[in-house]
C-alpha cells in the first residue's frame, strides 16, 4: 500500500476521517458502558493539534476544516506505520474523557483534550 508522510494528502485524510470516527465511537462506547456512535468535530481535532503542539504541521491560513483533515491524516499515518493501534488509541481516548463528554456545549473541548493526548503520543513516536 502506498501512503506518504504528506499530511495534506486528501486520500490519507479521508481514510483518517473514518478511522478517527471509528476509534472515537469505540472509546465513547467504552466510557459510557453501552454502544454509542459519534463524529469528531473539526473544532475538537483543532484543539487536539494545539494541545499536542502540532500546529507546525499545518500550512499557513488553514481553516478549522483543513486542520481537522491534517489531524485525521496524522492519526491514519501513525496507524499505517504501526505506531498506534486501534486498541491503544481507544484506551487513550476513553481514559481522557470526562463526564462532560455528553454535555452539548462542553463536549467539543473534552473530545479535543482527549485527542490532544493521543496526538502527543503520536507526535513523539513519529518524531514530529
Amino acid at each position: 500500500m502506498k501512503y506518504s508522510k504528506d499530511f495534506t494528502d486528501k486520500n490519507l485524510s479521508r481514510f483518517g476521517d473514518s478511522l478517527v470516527n471509528f476509534i472515537f465511537s469505540l472509546a465513547l462506547s467504552r466510557y459510557l458502558g453501552y454502544p454509542n456512535a459519534g463524529r469528531v468535530p473539526n473544532a475538537s481535532l483543532t484543539i487536539g493539534l494545539e494541545k499536542a503542539g502540532l500546529l507546525h504541521c499545518v500550512p499557513p491560513r488553514t481553516d478549522k476544516h483543513g486542520k481537522g483533515d491534517i489531524a485525521e491524516a496524522i492519526i491514519a499515518y501513525a496507524w499505517f506505520e504501526g505506531e498506534m493501534s486501534i486498541d491503544e488509541a481507544v484506551d487513550i481516548l476513553s481514559k481522557n474523557f470526562s463526564s462532560d463528554i455528553t454535555h452539548p456545549s462542553r463536549k467539543k473541548e473534552v473530545i479535543g483534550n482527549a485527542f490532544g493526548e493521543l496526538l502527543k503520543i503520536i507526535k513523539e513516536r513519529l518524531a514530529l
